[in-house]
């Protein structure tokens, strides 16, 4: 298992927040891994603000 830090980015400020923690559970890459942590990052910490984008990078 794979943990990923999720970041919003700022780019009014340009700067980056943690926010929260993915746990990728699956065993062999499926080749769209990273896609799907994306949409379910944006479905768990998604706001309103135009003005910002999220990040995940592994720990």
């Amino acid at each position: 298992m794979k943990t990923y830090t999720v970041y919003r980015f700022d780019y009014i400020r340009q700067v980056r927040e943690p926010v929260g923690e993915l746990v990728e559970r699956r065993g062999k890459d499926r080749g769209n891994n990273t896609k799907a942590l994306l949409r379910l990052a944006q479905k768990l910490y998604s706001t309103s603000s135009l003005e910002s984008h999220l990040i995940i990078t592994p720990d």
